[in-house]
């Protein structure tokens, strides 16, 4: 890894406007050898700039942080099964009851990857009827299809075995023994957050309220979006990952959930984790990213807004995709 080439990176990005803000860090186990912070959290509507506090919108990564490591957690604990199946806890399933945990957990359920449960004149109590009266994309263990739908159903489940809601799950048996004190669903108005887009029909910018338009309507907390964390809690996040869940999950099942499930289909899932190639992490649309390297166990965090004031800015991926080779040595 050298410093220098990630710098300038990531400061081309500022300069290119692929992000207005980053948060990175690379280290391996409890080391760190970078750790660097850039750019204005906010553009609009007066430019602030990023505090090393600044809490971002993790988008998807609140799948991999928040719903699938409280998953696996009451997996290990025993009060669930990968092999459940959405019957055991649901009535009504719409002919999905058979749909495994563990077909949810590698996206090969083939429930639809999305669709706009804000547009659907429902009541946010009904969100989960909604995702089991929707006909399957395809049939079940036939593909595996990235699906943010399968992950709200996921959290639903895990609603259903806690009796309480998904953010309290999440922060009494992820976040609290994690040590991820800053992270939370639904930040406070005073909280410093990355700023995300416009919205398009109050034209104000979005801050502090989850970008993505389902778990918003699902009032900030769902099982595919909701969390938000700096850059510090993401340190601690994987720096559990790459000492193999010391402290939190055995290595076990952290080894069985970073195995690729999927590798006859089109995409390379394990249990909440995407893999690539001798990585395995997630991403997040609003331009957040965890990634560890197998064979070393070094891991990668880039965090920014690229979203920020619009979602239409796909210049972060190719630097993201150079950030992650460099911090790994490819």
């Amino acid at each position: 890894m050298n410093v220098k080439m990630l710098t300038d990176l990531l400061d081309r990005g500022l300069e290119n406007g692929a992000f207005p803000c980053y948060a990175a860090a690379v280290g391996c186990g409890n080391e760190i050898f970078f750790r660097r912070f850039g750019g204005a959290r906010a553009l609009f509507p007066n430019r602030t700039e990023i505090t090393e506090s600044t809490l971002f919108d993790m988008a998807s990564l609140t799948k991999l942080i928040g719903t699938t490591m409280a998953a696996l957690k009451l997996v290990e604990n025993g009060r669930l099964s990968l092999n459940n199946r959405i019957g055991d806890f649901f009535e009504n399933c719409c002919g999905k009851e058979s749909i495994t945990v563990f077909e949810l957990m590698t996206h090969t359920s083939g429930i639809k990857a999305h669709f706009p449960l804000w547009l659907r004149g429902i009541e946010p109590s009904d969100a989960l009827g909604e995702i089991l009266r929707e006909p399957l994309g395809y049939p079940t263990g036939t593909n595996a299809v990235y699906s943010c739908m399968g992950y709200i159903l996921l959290g639903k489940i895990l609603e259903k075995i806690e009796n309480e809601p998904l953010d309290k799950i999440v922060s009494r048996i992820v976040l609290n023994p994690l040590g991820m004190n800053c992270s939370r669903y639904n930040p406070p108005s005073d909280a410093i957050c990355a700023a995300t887009e416009r919205d398009c029909d109050s034209e104000k910018i979005i801050c502090g309220t989850v970008h993505d338009e389902n778990a918003r309507f699902l009032k900030g907390v769902a099982g595919n979006a909701g969390l938000f964390c700096n850059l510090d809690d993401c340190i601690t996040f994987a720096k559990m990952l790459s000492t193999h869940g010391k402290g939190f999950i055995s290595k076990e099942l952290l080894d069985y959930a970073v195995t690729d499930h999927t590798q006859s289909f089109n995409e390379h899932r394990g249990l909440g984790f995407q893999i690539i190639g001798n990585r395995y992490g997630h991403n997040g649309f609003t331009g957040t990213s965890i990634y560890i390297n197998r064979e070393s166990s070094a891991f990668a965090i880039l965090l920014t807004n690229r979203v920020h004031p619009t979602r239409n800015n796909n210049g972060l991926f190719k630097i993201r995709n150079e950030f992650h080779s460099e911090a790994f040595g490819e």
